[in-house]
């Protein structure tokens, strides 16, 4: 979950399975971790729905690098795979990053924000609560500008991430991360560009649930040349809503 132009709009039969589909650890599991993670600040989260594969996507891509290292603000890129398929100028590409549970997230997105389970990249989603096309600056500068960091607290630190209490129940969501990549694109649309880009999702897994009351969970190990992230969002038939976020390191 690539050319200034307007987005490639991709009408495609909805699946029935709301969100990522992941595994779920227990809450306190082993953590194996070589080095400490610093506390981080609350911040704004900036998600990407984009794919090698699409010409309108790599703007979007650079546009997103340059907010990635701004403090408050949490950028994430979503690679997804429903355009691995299709050919274009007689060749097609398969995106390395995409996966099928990055578009299910970005179908559930789309349900609950525009009513519709049709997908585009670039697709820009701030704080779980608005969208907007993603090579366009103005409006994902707007975006960014308006939201506001969430409000329920959300702390790494060493081995472990603190979740504050909520009024309802809550998911939470832990990221694996590539810092930055650079892509020899062989074929597609964007057949002969080397792309770029930063915070490429590799993988994502719900830690647990919470609610009423703070809780700790122990998150896993991240490599070399990698990062991670902490997302929670209310729980629903749908994608619901950041309501607290946090980037490691």
């Amino acid at each position: 979950m690539k050319n200034i132009s307007l987005p490639s709009l991709l009408a495609v039969a909805g699946l029935s399975v709301a969100g990522l589909s992941l595994t779920t650890p227990q809450a306190e599991s082993a953590a194996q971790n070589s080095s400490d993670i610093k506390v981080a600040a609350p911040v704004v989260v900036a998600e990407l729905f984009t794919s090698q594969s699409c010409s309108s996507c790599p703007p979007a891509e650079a546009l997103f690098s340059t907010l990635a290292d701004q403090e408050n603000l949490l950028t994430i890129e979503w690679h997804v795979d429903y355009w691995d398929t299709l050919i274009h100028g007689g060749s097609k590409w398969k995106d390395p990053y995409s996966s099928d549970e990055f578009t299910r997230r970005q179908r559930s997105y789309n349900q609950a924000l525009r009513g519709t389970r049709a997908v585009y990249t670039p697709q820009a989603i701030v704080n779980g609560n608005s969208e907007g096309v993603g090579n366009r600056r103005s409006a994902v500068n707007g975006l960014v500008n308006a939201a506001q960091p969430r409000p329920l607290s959300v702390q790494i630190e060493n081995n472990t991430v603190n979740i504050g209490a909520s009024d309802a129940p809550i998911e939470v969501l832990f990221i694996r991360l590539l810092k930055q990549h650079e892509t020899d694109v062989k074929g597609g649309e964007n057949k002969g560009r080397k792309l770029h880009g930063k915070n490429i999702v590799l993988s994502a897994e719900i830690l647990g649930t919470t609610a009423a009351r703070s809780t700790r969970f122990d998150i896993p190990a991240v490599g070399v040349g990698e990062t991670c992230a902490v997302l929670v969002q209310s729980i629903g038939d749908e994608v619901g809503p950041i309501l607290g976020a946090a980037k490691c390191g």
